[in-house]
C-alpha cells in the first residue's frame, strides 16, 4: 500500500484510498470542510469591515466549527470580542490560537502587547466587575446604583456593548426614553445589525428609517450620554426645552470663565468624590457620635456588673465565715465526745474484767465473790471469828454421831453455797446496774 501524503487534519500518512492511516477520516471530505471554513472567514472579514459585529461573530463561529484549527478565523474573533467590549473572551481565543500555532502566528503579537500594557488588563478588570455588580443591583431593582455602576464601566471602554444595553434597558424602565435611544444609537454605531438593540427600538416603537438615523447619530451624540440634561423628559421621550446659552456681543469672545459657568457639569465623574466624602462623614459620625455612646453603655454595664460581683462576693464571704464558726465548733464538741467515749471504753473495760473475775470465782466454788466494804473491813478486823464458831458448834455437840456430824456438815456446805450464790446475785445486779448508769 503506497503513502501519497499528509492527513490534513492529524498530519498522519494517507493511504492511496483517501483516507487516512491513524484517524481514519477521507481527505475529501476535510478538503471541503476547510474551504467552507475559509468561505466563512471572508465573509465574516467583510461583515466586520462593515461594522456588522453580530454578523461576523456568527460567520466566525460557522467558520470554526467547520475548521476548528482555522488561525485566522480565531485571530478575527479575538479581534471582533475586543472591539465589542469583550477582553477575556478575546484573550482565550487568542491564547488557543498561539497553542495550535505557536510561530509566526498574530495572535502572539496581540497577547505580547496586552501584556506591555498591563493597565489595560486592569481596566478590563475593573470594567467586568462595575457591569456584574450593576447587573447585581439591576437584579435587586435597585436602578440608581445600576445606572452608577454602568456609567463607571462604559467610561472605561466606550465601545462596551453590554453595558450600553443594559444601560439602555434601566433608562427604558424608568420612562426615560431619550436616554435609552442614545445608548441604542451608540450601540448600533458599534454594531449595526445588533439583534438585541434592533428589538429594543423595534418596541419602542421606532421605524426602519429612524433606526437606520439613530445608527449613523450615534458618534456625535456619545457625549450626552453623560450628562444630566436629559434627566427630564417629555412622555414623548423628547427634550422639555433646549439649553439656555449667554449671548454675547459681536465681535467679543466669551472668557473661559463665563463659559465654564453655564456649562453642565457632569456629575457622573465626580461620583467616587462624592462616595468617599460619603465614606469619610458616615466614619466621623460613626467615632465621635457612636462610638462614644457605646463605650459610656458598656462602662456602665461594667460598672453596674461589678458592684453586684462584689456584693455577692461580700455575702458569700460572710456566709463561709459563719460555715467556718461552725465547723470548728463541731470539731471541739466531737472531740469532747472522743474524750468522753474513751474514758467510758476504758470503765467498760475495767468491768468487763471484773465480770470475768467473778464468773471465775464462780465456777472454783470461791466464798463471798464481792463482799461489802462494811464486811471486809469487820472480817479484817475479826480474823478468826469463823473458825472460832465451827469450834464453839464443835464443842457444844460433843454427843453426836457421825451421821449427825455429817449432816451437820452438809447443812454448813449447803448454807455457805447458798450465802455465796446470794451475794454472787447481788453483785452482778449491781454490776448490770452500774453499767446501765454508765
Amino acid at each position: 500500500m503506497a503513502i501519497r501524503e499528509k492527513c490534513l487534519y492529524c498530519g498522519e500518512p494517507v493511504s492511496q484510498n483517501g483516507y487516512c492511516t491513524a484517524c481514519r477520516l477521507n481527505q475529501g471530505f476535510l478538503r471541503k470542510a476547510f474551504n467552507t471554513s475559509e468561505y466563512h472567514y471572508n465573509v465574516a472579514l467583510d461583515r466586520a469591515r462593515s461594522r456588522d459585529l453580530s454578523g461576523a461573530i456568527d460567520s466566525l463561529k460557522m467558520s470554526l466549527r467547520y475548521n476548528k484549527m482555522n488561525i485566522r478565523s480565531r485571530n478575527l474573533f479575538g479581534l471582533v470580542l475586543y472591539e465589542m467590549g469583550e477582553v477575556v473572551p478575546a484573550l482565550s481565543q487568542w491564547v488557543i490560537s498561539m497553542n495550535y500555532q505557536p510561530e509566526r502566528n498574530q495572535a502572539v503579537r496581540y497577547l505580547k502587547e496586552l501584556r506591555d500594557d498591563p493597565k489595560e488588563l486592569e481596566r478590563a478588570s475593573d470594567m467586568a466587575r462595575e457591569f456584574n455588580q450593576a447587573l447585581e443591583h439591576a437584579k435587586q431593582h435597585s436602578l440608581d446604583l445600576a445606572q452608577i455602576a454602568l456609567r463607571k464601566a462604559v467610561s472605561i471602554n466606550h465601545n462596551f456593548i453590554k453595558g450600553h444595553l443594559l444601560m439602555a434597558l434601566i433608562y427604558q424602565e424608568q420612562g426615560r426614553k431619550g436616554m435609552a435611544r442614545k445608548c441604542l444609537s451608540r450601540v448600533l454605531t458599534l454594531d449595526r445589525t445588533n439583534i438585541t438593540a434592533l428589538r429594543y427600538l423595534r418596541e419602542m416603537g421606532e421605524t426602519e428609517e429612524q433606526i437606520v438615523r439613530l445608527a449613523e447619530q450615534g458618534d456625535e451624540e456619545f457625549d450626552d450620554l453623560f450628562d444630566d440634561y436629559y434627566g427630564v423628559e417629555t412622555p414623548e421621550g423628547q427634550r422639555p426645552a433646549r439649553k439656555i446659552e449667554p449671548k454675547t456681543a459681536a465681535g467679543k469672545r466669551r472668557s473661559v470663565s463665563v463659559r465654564q459657568r453655564f456649562k453642565e457639569s457632569n456629575l457622573a465623574r465626580y461620583s467616587n468624590v462624592y462616595m468617599f466624602a460619603g465614606i469619610i462623614i458616615g466614619m466621623l459620625i460613626l467615632y465621635f457620635l457612636i462610638i462614644p455612646g457605646i463605650r459610656r453603655n458598656a462602662a456602665e454595664e461594667k460598672d453596674a456588673l461589678e458592684a453586684s460581683y462584689l456584693k455577692e462576693l461580700s455575702a458569700k464571704n460572710s456566709e463561709l465565715s459563719g460555715m467556718q464558726m461552725t465547723v470548728s465548733e463541731s470539731e471541739k464538741s466531737v472531740e469532747k465526745v472522743q474524750q468522753e467515749k474513751e474514758a467510758l471504753q476504758n470503765q467498760i473495760a475495767s468491768l468487763e474484767a471484773q465480770m470475768v473475775a467473778l464468773k471465775n470465782q464462780l465456777a472454783s466454788g470461791g466464798a463471798a465473790l464481792i463482799p461489802d466494804k462494811t464486811d471486809t473491813d469487820n472480817d479484817k478486823n475479826k480474823p478468826g471469828d469463823d473458825d472460832r464458831a465451827e469450834q464453839t458448834y464443835d464443842e457444844d455437840l460433843p454427843g453426836d454421831t457421825d451421821g449427825e456430824a455429817g449432816d451437820s456438815e452438809v447443812q454448813r456446805a449447803d448454807a455457805g453455797t447458798h450465802g455465796t450464790a446470794e451475794t454472787a446475785g447481788m453483785t452482778a445486779g449491781e454490776l448490770k446496774t452500774m453499767i446501765e448508769n454508765e
